[in-house]
């Protein structure tokens, strides 16, 4: 049963001619590109998502497109025919990769840049007053997105004027995820912080 299927498979397969099966198969993974492309146009989540599923279907019409040109070619000018796709298609997923990047960066610097709006002046006070306490729930959220991203900017091949600028932040931010209400001085220099770290992502492209 089984072999009768394959040797009908393959059957099939050898009548088609080399250029029509080329075409099916390179023109089918373009067809996925493009549909991978005008989603992550579209959607927001999408374009946010993983693009690694992307690279695993193009190790595949790979070996999809050596075993085609097998069928008409010599070993090696299947291989390199192989090795075009994949490049080609490497590229293409590289392409897909930037919406991903852009995506999360603009998803970061939101969570980011928020700032803590300033309390109103008070005119004629008889009394000093107490200072607010900033509620800790959002800022405890912010924070924890900031020693992440700082922890990944350490990874990376930092002037040294940088790397003392991204510790020191680092410290401050540790100890401000410490107290965790802030007052109103406190929130000031919290949002100084994440300003300095959003820049340093943008000059090492984090």
């Amino acid at each position: 049963m089984f072999s009768d299927f394959i040797n009908g498979l393959y059957g099939f397969f050898e009548t088609l001619s080399f250029d029509v099966l080329i075409y099916f198969v390179w023109g089918s993974y373009l067809a996925i590109f493009l549909i991978a492309l005008i989603s992550a146009v579209c959607s927001k989540k999408i374009r946010a998502a993983s693009k690694k599923p992307f690279l695993c279907l193009t190790n595949a019409y790979a070996a999809v497109t050596l075993a085609a040109f097998m069928l008409k070619c010599e070993l090696g000018q299947s291989v390199t025919a192989a090795v075009i796709f994949w490049a080609a298609g490497y590229l293409l997923y590289g392409a897909l990769c930037a919406f991903n990047k852009s995506a999360k960066k603009k998803v970061i610097a939101e969570q980011f840049a928020t700032p803590i709006p300033p309390q109103p002046i008070r005119a004629m006070r008889t009394e000093p007053q107490p200072q607010p306490q900033i509620p800790a729930a959002k800022n405890g959220v912010r924070l924890e997105h900031a020693v992440a991203v700082t922890d990944k900017l350490l990874t990376k091949n930092l002037a040294k004027a940088d790397r003392l600028e991204l510790e020191k932040l680092k410290n401050t931010l540790a100890v401000l995820k410490i107290k965790g209400t802030l007052n109103p001085t406190e929130a000031d220099i919290l949002n100084e912080n994440f300003n300095a770290l959003l820049k340093l992502m943008a000059k090492y492209n984090v």
